[in-house]
């Protein structure tokens, strides 16, 4: 073979390696079809285990548009994570006792199953640390982070909600059942999520479907509780390298023994990704605070824990 045709399955075979590091897939959970997209790390190989971030889509989403929100791929290149992008059914995680905005939101389906499954299924083919599962999300799919917090404590490392609480249905029974490294980043103008807590815009009060938030300092509370916390913090405040945005942020982090509990207040935050986009106006979810980066304060405080 001649250098110009080894030239040319080179290049082709490295762009078929490029190609395949995003890879879309289905399972089969209940007699339900499930997809999912994983992202594998550029040094992704069978010769070490590999740390996993759960991305989870907020209420209406799905894993197509979350990748290009959260940006997580490159930062997850950097630290040598595998990320998963899961799809809800009628795009909507369904958690017992939590209502939603979707239409069709289905709670007989079994979303806890759904992950416990796929982490399964990413240990086994694709050299996942079973010791090293991390899930975030925005909106709904912080909420669904807080939520296997409690259900799939035994299995997740850390969390990472965005713009989430737990209503107050499920307030008096939510637990770890170990100490839960987490952090948490929420806006203090979020219209769908309020930061003192109650019922949202786009809320459907008299149809049962819609949830009763916890205040946010009250979660706070109530994870420094579960984590042991002494009462100590250590507080920052991020420069403000863009003053027009209108919001500035600041960084609590709490004394919990060996745990980490962080706490990002976005003051004139909106339901937005920091440093992401504004996809929706700023008259519908707020604003959008760029002092910092919400994917690489998650994937920098996810790897500090594992």
């Amino acid at each position: 073979m001649n250098k110009k045709k080894l030239l040319l399955l080179f290049l082709f075979t490295s762009w078929s390696l490029a190609q395949a590091r995003d890879l879309e897939k289905k399972m089969y959970v209940d007699q339900l079809e499930r997809e999912y997209l994983i992202h594998l790390p550029t040094h992704y190989s069978s010769g070490k285990k590999f740390p996993v971030v759960f991305a989870f889509h907020g209420g209406g989403g799905n894993y197509q548009n979350t990748v290009s929100l959260y940006n997580f791929n490159t930062v997850a290149d950097k630290n040598d994570c595998i990320v998963v992008y899961p799809n809800a059914l009628n795009k909507s995680w369904s958690m017992k006792g939590i209502g939603s905005r979707v239409r069709g939101n289905r709670q007989d389906i079994d979303d806890v199953k759904f992950i416990s499954t796929l982490m399964d299924t990413l240990v086994h083919y694709y050299h996942a640390d079973s010791n090293a599962f991390f899930c975030t999300g925005i909106s709904r799919g912080g909420i669904f982070s807080l939520f296997l917090a409690d259900k799939l404590s035994n299995r997740i490392k850390a969390i990472a909600p965005v713009c989430a609480s737990i209503p107050q249905s499920i307030a008096g029974k939510y637990s770890f059942h170990h100490p839960t490294p987490v952090l948490l980043i929420n806006g203090r103008e979020d219209p769908l999520i309020p930061f003192n807590g109650g019922h949202g815009s786009f809320s459907k009060k008299d149809s049962g479907e819609e949830e009763d938030f916890l205040p946010t300092y009250t979660l706070v509370k109530k994870i420094s509780a579960l984590n042991k916390c002494n009462g100590d913090s250590i507080v920052y405040h991020f420069p403000n390298v863009e003053s027009i945005d209108l919001c500035k942020a600041v960084k609590t982090a709490y004394t919990c023994n060996s745990i980490r509990f962080i706490f990002i207040e976005i003051i004139k935050g909106g339901h937005t990704w920091p440093g992401g986009k504004q996809y929706l106006p700023k008259a519908l979810i707020g604003n959008v605070c760029n002092d910092f980066k919400a994917e690489e304060e998650i994937v920098k405080f996810f790897m500090s824990v594992r």
